[in-house]
């Protein structure tokens, strides 16, 4: 007769001790199988919560330039897709806003000409309508970027805010939205 070794080392016949060994692997699965079965629920639990939603992780955001900020900003789909922002001047002085043009994967997909002037500290609303060829999902985190054509309104430097050449300034920033339904 062999000797049986480990938990099972008992003096007695050889299917006796197979029993036995089936019995140290039964309980070895019952008691790390309750472990595993209470991680698979804490795992279900968490992926639940939406944790692991990539729109958890990306922020809604809009940068200018820290003078010239976006204050306010919602992209929402009501038949078509549009966008409501406001540019604030913080710049030390006035400016006369051109226009605002919006840029997917660098191609123009909508341009807003606004032509007003805004005072230091003032701010404009645009109402931005996006064509038939930008059309994203409800719920889909959207970014794009904003090129804005201003003009200096300095009072040492263009007192008569003229819109030529001289006093133009071009700056960029960007957008990120989650598309809501509007």
């Amino acid at each position: 007769m062999r000797k049986i070794k480990g938990q099972a080392k008992i003096e007695q016949p050889r299917v006796a001790a197979r029993r036995l060994k089936g019995q140290a692997a039964m309980e070895y699965l019952f008691t790390y199988g309750w472990a595993l079965l209470i991680l698979v629920a804490v795992i279900i639990a968490i992926l639940a919560t939406g944790v692991f939603n990539p729109s958890y992780f990306v922020s809604e955001e809009c940068s200018i330039q820290p003078d010239i900020a976006c204050t306010g900003f919602q992209l929402y789909k009501n038949g078509g897709t549009n966008l409501n922002i406001r540019i604030e001047n913080r710049l030390g002085y006035r400016i006369y806003l051109d226009e605002v043009e919006f840029l997917k994967n660098d191609e123009v997909i909508a341009t807003e000409n606004v032509g007003a002037e805004i005072e230091q500290g003032g701010n404009e609303e645009l109402h931005v309508g996006f064509g038939s060829d930008y059309d994203p999902n409800v719920g889909s985190i959207e970014r794009m970027k904003l090129r804005l054509t201003y003009y200096t309104c300095a009072r040492e430097v263009n007192p008569d805010c003229d819109q030529n050449a001289d006093f133009e300034h071009v700056v960029t920033g960007r957008l990120s939205a989650q598309v809501e339904q509007g």
